[in-house]
């Protein structure tokens, strides 16, 4: 019995809180492990931000043209050998994300 429970509590808790893609280890040191602290000059916290919003920052920062009032130069660099398919993985992820 304490097995069935176990195992249904960690199948609830993977439906609920979706896995962090690899990617998003590169998030974690400005914006913080659930994406609530607000970044070095940034004007927003990301978590639950919207994925249309949170895919044209990043496509932006990986052109190289977004400017969002946070340090443009760290993102430039952190997106810069991004892949679209992590791009599409980390909007999914982040909005996904609680809003403080």
């Amino acid at each position: 019995m304490k097995k069935f429970i176990l195992f249904t509590l960690a199948g609830f808790i993977s439906l609920v809180f979706a896995e962090a893609p690899a990617v998003f280890t590169k998030c974690k040191m400005c914006h913080g492990p659930t994406g609530q602290k607000m970044a070095p000059g940034a004007k927003h916290i990301i978590a639950g931000q919207s994925k249309e919003k949170l895919l044209a920052d990043l496509k932006g920062y990986k052109a190289g043209t977004a400017d969002n009032g946070g340090n443009k130069n760290i993102m430039y660099a952190q997106m810069k050998n991004i892949s679209d398919e992590d791009i599409e993985a980390l909007a999914e992820y982040i909005s996904s994300l609680p809003a403080k």
